[in-house]
């Protein structure tokens, strides 16, 4: 509640970019695992989801775009996150698009961005991660680039600091990456990602809307026969806006979950019971959880959530999932796919 009405509006006051250093540095401070109560509170037993024989101890985890280089992974998995995607991780150093490009919407709890690809690079990244073998079952590494070959360098440097790979083919903020929505080159480019990794491979999809709904479920097919994992479903959706110097973005936030909820049924249904899908588009409390997995997604990814609710967004979404799965009578997490919506 201090969060919501005093610290997020003070925020808000604040260039959105400036606010996300400040809390970035707050986060860096080396006593900050000491003070923050939320690492004390182990998660209950019943929200922890077993895929791909990997366990993570909460379905929920932090989207990519967040800790973009790597910088806070483990003070942001103290806040309570079953996971965090570092990245989008780039092979060279990127200063994205100019300013202005990130601002709040507060009345609809959204975000629109056109940030791009703003990284330290490669080399650079692997240096923050050279000390963080100890999160490795926790860290998704988010890659990208605009050629094959550059996504490949990054996937084989950067192969031992996490068990999940997600390519990044689908940033509606950074040319060149529509190269890869043609399912021959997507083909190509999984094909080639498995042979350079023996770690699981997610693709993170565009959203789409009714009209391109085949052409975007060829995708998903095309990147699971290609021999991906799994697929993130999806990228903030593409937006016109004339705050932003390039006049595009991406739109994100609680607009967003009616859509995720549609597209996680419209996949699963295409691509079967197996693959695993990970849900990221207006995740914001336990009952988005609950209904993102009960149509077929295994995972969930928030970012703006996180933005709007503050620190203890992950902490609330697990003491709240596991009492709501108690009181539905439900022993586990992973039993709730085929469940009604709530």
């Amino acid at each position: 509640m201090i969060y919501k009405f005093l610290i997020l509006p003070i925020l808000q006051l604040i260039n959105p970019e400036v606010s996300h250093f400040l809390a970035e540095k707050l986060l860096q401070l080396p006593f900050f695992k000491y003070l923050n109560p939320i690492g004390y509170f182990p998660k209950s037993k019943n929200i922890r989801v077993n895929v791909m024989d990997l366990e993570f101890d909460s379905p929920i985890g932090l989207a990519a775009g967040y800790d973009k280089n790597c910088k806070t992974i483990e003070p942001l998995i103290s806040l309570g996150f079953g996971f965090i995607t570092g990245g989008t991780i780039t092979l060279q150093e990127r200063f994205g698009n100019p300013r202005p490009r990130l601002f709040h919407i507060p009345e609809k709890e959204a975000l629109i961005n056109s940030l791009g690809f703003p990284s330290i690079g490669l080399e650079n990244v692997e240096k923050k991660l050279n000390s963080k073998s100890k999160i490795k079952n926790k860290l998704f590494l988010s890659v990208s680039g605009i050629s094959e070959d550059e996504i490949i360098s990054c996937v084989e440097t950067l192969d031992k600091y996490t068990n999940i790979f997600e390519i990044n083919i689908s940033s509606p903020n950074t040319s060149g990456l529509r190269l890869f929505h043609n399912p021959s080159e997507l083909s190509k480019l999984v094909e080639k990602i498995k042979k350079s990794t023996h770690n699981k491979i997610l693709i993170k999809l565009p959203p789409w809307t009714d009209e391109l709904k085949q052409d975007h479920l060829s995708l998903a097919q095309t990147s699971i026969l290609a021999g991906a994992d799994g697929l993130v479903i999806a990228n903030s959706m593409p937006t016109n806006n004339s705050k932003l110097a390039v006049g595009k973005g991406g739109l994100s936030g609680k607009v967003l979950t009616e859509n995720t909820l549609r597209m996680i049924a419209e996949v699963r249904a295409s691509i079967g019971p197996n693959p695993l899908i990970v849900a990221c588009g207006g995740i914001f409390d336990e009952r988005d959880i609950w209904n993102c997995i009960a149509l077929g997604a295994d995972l969930c990814q928030a970012y703006t959530g996180f933005i709007y609710k503050g620190p203890f967004f992950a902490h609330n979404i697990n003491k709240k999932l596991s009492q709501l799965l108690i009181e539905k009578n439900i022993k586990s997490i992973n039993d709730v796919k085929g469940s009604s919506l709530i």
